[in-house]
């Protein structure tokens, strides 16, 4: 066996799993550090939260002179910075991407899967959108990570660690509260809510170590008019936080000119997520499990008024999920393929600029395969007979 053919087999063995993982966090990192302050402007902003938090500063006003954008998160986020903010910018963009790198890592590892193959599938399905999400230093691929080791955890019954990672997912991303619903599958239902309640005491009032209570209650005040800001200028078509959201809402008014009220497309798409969970009888079965993870992983996307294309790596993570759970046939192989296409490469420098800035774009045809796999799962939750 040459050096050659051992080197391209080895990527595509289950062992490879860290390395694939270790070599992009680091390169990932290593480009952001030589690219400079004018393309980490995401990481300033969240390095930038814990020293406005520490020292009273409102964290949620535009502040043009340190950084271009909103900080979008909880106050309990901005005190998650507070083990990197002191370290000089090159270490601090290492360990982020590492932090990252490190969380999917350990979900894709913890899956329950009987096939150890499904595991290097499901990387290298994420790996262009892995990529494209820590190129824009975000925090998706740890709250997609966080969603999956929550599911891992009730899956293990150990319902104190499921519980803290939703809220710990909930901190940086307010969306993954879904993630709550996992609980109707599990015994320790009351235990469950029990360590909720715990879990967001202590999450919601950890900032208090560092300012006032009277402080906190302002932030979370500030917090609170952001996010509804964000939801009245979405629905205008003003939004100052994302020009071309991704969800089901920008697919209805781009193909079909068709804006209803945001709210009422959200809850709909909430009531069709829940309907399976009637078919408690199938929650034995471990692929009804891993389906409905994997629906609640695109679910969090493509309702999500505010969903970009930095952030679809949560999506990417549920359709990998479905693939490597679903039964293959021509049908669902097309599908994936369609998925990789548009979803996954038509934001990369892979697909040609002007079919990305002329069809993509404005036809959210990013967000369009994840919605069609969305229908058929629902389709299957609903329909298959899980045995």
């Amino acid at each position: 066996m040459t050096a050659k053919k051992f080197s391209w087999r080895y990527f595509l063995e289950p062992r490879s799993l860290p390395w694939i993982i270790g070599i992009v966090s680091v390169v990932v990192g290593i480009q952001k550090i030589i690219e400079g302050d004018g393309f980490i402007n995401n990481f300033i902003v969240f390095k930038t939260s814990f020293f406005h938090l520490i020292h009273y500063i409102d964290l949620y006003p535009q502040y043009p002179a340190e950084y271009n954008d909103m900080f979008l998160y909880s106050p309990t986020f901005a005190l998650l910075m507070a083990p990197i903010a002191y370290f000089p910018i090159w270490l601090e963009l290492l360990l982020w991407s590492g932090l990252n790198g490190m969380a999917i890592y350990f979900a894709i590892k913890m899956l329950p899967f009987d096939d150890e193959k499904k595991r290097i599938w499901i990387i290298w399905i994420l790996f262009l959108e892995l990529i494209t999400s820590m190129q824009n230093v975000q925090t998706a691929p740890m709250v997609s990570a966080f969603i999956v080791l929550a599911f891992v955890f009730f899956e293990r019954k150990n319902v104190f660690a499921a519980a803290f990672f939703i809220l710990l997912a909930c901190c940086i991303k307010i969306f993954a509260i879904a993630a709550v619903s996992f609980f109707l599958m599990y015994p320790q239902r009351l235990k469950f809510i029990g360590y909720m309640i715990f879990w967001t005491l202590i999450f919601a009032a950890a900032p208090l170590l560092v300012i006032s209570f009277k402080q906190l209650m302002f932030l979370y005040g500030s917090w609170y008019n952001q996010i509804t800001s964000i939801h009245q200028s979405e629905q205008t078509g003003i939004d100052p936080n994302i020009a071309h959201p991704l969800s089901v809402m920008a697919w209805l008014k781009s193909w079909f000119n068709f804006n209803p009220p945001i709210i009422y497309v959200q809850l709909i798409g909430s009531v069709i997520y829940c309907i399976p969970f009637i078919r408690y009888k199938s929650f034995q079965n471990i692929n009804f499990r891993l389906f409905i993870l994997a629906s609640l992983l695109i679910w969090s996307m493509i309702f999500n008024h505010i969903a970009e294309s930095a952030s679809y790596v949560v999506a990417v993570f549920g359709v990998a999920i479905w693939f490597v759970t679903e039964e293959k046939n021509k049908f669902t192989n097309a599908l994936m393929i369609f998925a990789f296409i548009f979803t996954i490469q038509s934001a990369t420098d892979l697909f040609p600029r002007y079919i990305r800035m002329n069809f993509v774009i404005p036809y959210v045809l990013k967000a369009f395969p994840c919605i069609v796999i969305w229908c058929l799962l629902q389709y299957r939750l609903l329909t298959k007979k899980f045995i």
